[in-house]
């Protein structure tokens, strides 16, 4: 906790000029299939509209590990 105004704006200052994290290590990609979600629409097996389905390109993880 804070003792005083004072230490909660430093803080708050601190926090707010400090760069952002990355999201994703530089290593991994989003998935170009699913955009990143992890899952597709599919057509649902009665045919009465669409289903979310896993990925096959990415096995639903959303993002692809590069080589590099």
């Amino acid at each position: 906790m804070y003792d005083s105004w004072g230490e909660w704006r430093e803080d708050r200052r601190r926090i707010l000029t400090e760069p952002p994290l990355p999201t994703a290590p530089a290593t991994v990609a989003f998935c170009a299939l699913c955009w990143g979600q992890g899952r597709i629409w599919s057509a649902a097996r009665n045919g009465e509209g669409l289903i979310p389905v896993a990925c096959g390109h990415c096995q639903g993880k959303g993002v692809m590990h590069s080589a590099c």
